[in-house]
């Protein structure tokens, strides 16, 4: 007996065939009770967590200009639930619309056009309210030094905020261990020096998916958060299928904390056996929007293939690798283990996407199904696979036991043992 699924890919999907003896490694959470997120935003809003309300806040600080870092394309928020009732408490508050300025945190990553920004924000909210891209090369505010020598440059809109708040959403990430909150700051809205700096710490072994004990990757970023004077935050939960389960808002640090125990609870799915092979969606746009977005899911599905174990990963890529940086490393690069010795002579950012690709490619044989071309896929050590049909016929025996990740980038798996 055969069992097809379907898989999100780009803005659509496909269908795969499986095999009888495959797992979905998917979070079953308990049925939960359906939120009313009108009652939920009030409530949230009128009691935030460990912290004042926004009214409070503007009163303490006489805030004239206030910030909101939101996100970029790459990550997607349901602004309804969290920039909205922000816009609408500070304009019953008094705040006039000119006093507020949307921060776009890029990080590296290239600026949203117009059309974006109206799509993911919305039009009203475009069109009443300024926005801004941030841009890394650009000059930035010096702050000083933070732990682990790192320079702390930042966008100067943030430093000269009376009112710095943040929205986003709470998910795992495969090097600060979780995201939202801290991470929207730091290294969202910062110079590329500082950004680069930063990621270097990604080479350490706690620098991973859903771990915050000892991982200085994350420390750095709640220090950041401290040291600039981050005030409030909105952050959407999300679980495993990248489904919004829970709104946390208040302090930066305690509220998002909170939201990190309820991800934990909906994201982690725990296995006992390694698999023969993994197959792992990134999720649909715009998680493979390219290979620098799409490489999260692969992580994560190294965590429950046996060593040697191939991994599928369908990831549409629809704009290429997706970094300057990061699509000279793969091309330069003479293999995998070559990457190992680059980025600890020479970080460089975009350069450690690669890099966490080929600690991958060392363990195991990674297929890839995309529209990356046989150039660019065989450039990213892995090989193309253009039938899906054929892949699983030629690739997988009776015996195979095959894991099947369909919301890769949020689904992380861990090993009993």
């Amino acid at each position: 007996m055969e069992n097809r699924v379907n898989l999100k890919y780009g803005k659509g999907c496909v269908e795969l065939t499986l095999p009888v003896k495959f797992v979905e490694i998917e979070h079953q959470s308990a049925k939960r009770e359906k939120i009313d997120w009108e009652e939920k935003i009030k409530e949230s809003f009128a009691n935030p967590i460990a912290s004042p309300g926004l009214g409070e806040l503007i009163e303490q600080k006489r805030s004239d200009k206030i910030v909101i870092i939101v996100n970029d394309i790459t990550r997607p928020v349901p602004y309804d639930l969290v920039l909205k009732p922000m816009l609408n408490q500070l304009k019953e508050l008094g705040i006039p619309n000119q006093s507020i300025t949307l921060l776009i945190a890029t990080g590296m990553h290239r600026p949203m056009t117009a059309e974006e920004v109206e799509e993911c924000l919305g039009q009203e909210i475009v069109a009443d309210y300024c926005w801004e891209n941030h841009y890394c090369e650009h000059e930035m505010e010096y702050i000083g030094k933070l732990s682990e020598d790192v320079p702390f440059f930042v966008n100067p809109l943030v430093k000269k905020a009376d009112l710095l708040c943040a929205v986003g959403v709470i998910a795992p990430h495969y090097m600060a261990g979780y995201s939202g909150g801290r991470k929207s700051l730091f290294p969202g809205v910062c110079g590329r020096e500082t950004i680069e700096a930063h990621h270097a710490l990604m080479r350490l072994p706690e620098s991973k998916t859903a771990n915050l004990n000892g991982n200085k990757f994350h420390q750095l970023t709640m220090e950041a958060a401290e040291t600039i004077g981050l005030d409030f935050i909105a952050n959407v939960v999300v679980d495993s299928k990248n489904e919004v389960i829970d709104l946390v808002v208040g302090d930066y640090k305690k509220a998002w904390e909170v939201g990190v125990t309820v991800c934990r609870e909906s994201s982690a799915v725990s296995f006992d056996t390694f698999a023969d092979l993994v197959i792992v969606s990134a999720g649909g746009f715009p998680k493979d929007i390219n290979m620098y977005q799409a490489q999260k899911a692969l992580e994560n599905a190294s965590y429950c293939a046996k060593e040697g174990a191939p991994i599928l990963l369908i990831a549409e890529c629809g704009e290429g690798l997706g970094e300057d940086v990061f699509e000279r490393w793969l091309k330069e690069a003479a293999g995998p283990a070559s990457l190992g010795d680059r980025i600890k002579n020479n970080f460089e950012l975009g350069g450690h996407k690669a890099f966490a690709i080929a600690r991958v490619a060392e363990k195991h044989p990674i297929y890839l199904y995309s529209q990356l071309g046989s150039e660019l896929t065989r450039s990213s050590f892995m090989i193309p696979v253009t039938d899906l049909e054929q892949f699983m016929a030629e690739k997988v025996a009776e015996s195979d036991l095959v894991y099947l990740l369909p919301h890769g980038a949020n689904t992380v798996p861990v090993y009993n043992g």
